[in-house]
């Protein structure tokens, strides 16, 4: 039980690329990182850093070329079946069947979850009250803002009960407004539930406001990893009160 949600140890990662896949281009390279039960855990990096890459090999929707990953204690790799009925994953590009309302999404999801009966019911009807959703309910998902979208995208992934949340860019698109409700939601649910949240963002305020601690990624690797006040103190550049950003900006110089 003290086992912490995922372990990542000296994890790689390559794609095939050239003429006829010939050579290899790396994404990971030997990345490390420890995730605690409960926090809400940042990571960062500039497009290609590998943060996408390493959520799909945490959530074991690919494989490493080498390295071992731990969800929960468990062997990605060797017990996928545990790590399925542990996670859920919510993107920031949704894409749901378009021609059907919200409610008939999210009850398509709760069967595919294998939820039938009153449990498909009541689960249904507790993310559409969590995301307040009600007011779309018979809105099909073509017609619904950005903003909406969003909300049922996380509502489908909070509808399984998830140990381990992954939210990959949960606000990109949205106007400062409904960025600030959908941050304020995950605090919620993340203080009700206590499950621990891997979150990546380009929004390095929304990162300073939700997460407990932060890895840096580029280029591959492990540029840096602490809590943001630990990261902040390590900015070189001399200003007032230095943020993320800073942090950011440095890293990748």
């Amino acid at each position: 039980m003290n086992d912490p949600a995922v372990q990542v140890v000296d994890v790689k990662k390559s794609y095939p690329a050239g003429f006829l896949g010939r050579r290899r281009k790396p994404v990971l390279n030997g990345v490390s990182l420890t995730v605690p039960r409960g926090m809400i855990y940042g990571i960062l990096g500039p497009n290609g850093a590998g943060k996408t890459t390493l959520l799909s090999l945490i959530a074991n929707l690919t494989y490493a070329d080498s390295g071992s990953i731990r969800v929960f204690g468990k062997d990605v790799r060797r017990h996928p079946d545990f790590v399925k009925q542990q996670i859920n994953i919510c993107s920031g590009n949704p894409n749901f069947l378009w021609s059907m309302s919200v409610a008939e999404n999210l009850t398509y999801y709760a069967m595919l979850y294998g939820y039938l009966g009153a449990d498909k019911r009541r689960r249904v009807k507790r993310v559409i009250d969590l995301l307040e959703l009600e007011p779309f309910r018979n809105t099909t998902f073509d017609s619904l803002s950005t903003g909406t979208k969003q909300r049922l995208a996380l509502a489908k992934a909070l509808m399984t009960d998830p140990k381990l949340l992954f939210l990959d860019e949960p606000t990109i698109g949205l106007d400062p407004d409904m960025a600030i409700k959908i941050r304020a939601i995950i605090r919620r649910v993340h203080a009700e539930q206590g499950m621990t949240i891997l979150l990546t963002s380009h929004y390095m305020k929304e990162v300073e406001e939700t997460c407990e601690r932060v890895a840096f990624l580029r280029d591959g690797a492990l540029a840096a990893e602490g809590t943001p006040d630990e990261l902040k103190q390590k900015v070189s550049i001399k200003v007032k009160d230095p943020t993320l950003e800073d942090v950011f900006l440095e890293l990748i110089q």
